[in-house]
């Protein structure tokens, strides 16, 4: 069982589930949906597996090799939204 984590975003602890499942996550279910608008959580890049020889003119391909980064860009676009939110509210009740 994952730890309890709080939420990148609002502060709120990360479903245990979620957490599990994808232990690299750092946002709660309701802000991992929402930054499905900016490009997701992750950016995930595949490249092409070379099996031939160095400098041989055949080429043979073996699989893909993927890799998982996470989507800084993305993340400041949905922290703006969310501290924009948090002030509009704040506003509202004063």
């Amino acid at each position: 069982m994952a730890a309890v984590r709080a939420c990148e975003i609002c502060k709120q602890p990360i479903d245990p589930e979620r957490a599990e499942a994808i232990p690299d996550s750092r946002l709660c279910t309701e802000h991992a949906r929402a930054i499905a608008r900016f490009g997701g959580e992750f950016i995930t890049t595949g490249v092409q597996e070379r099996t031939s020889k160095a400098g041989s003119l055949k080429r043979n391909y073996g699989g893909v090799a993927t890799s998982k980064s996470r989507n800084h860009e993305a993340l400041r676009r949905l922290r703006e939204e969310f501290e924009q939110l948090q002030g509009t509210m704040k506003r509202g009740r004063s």
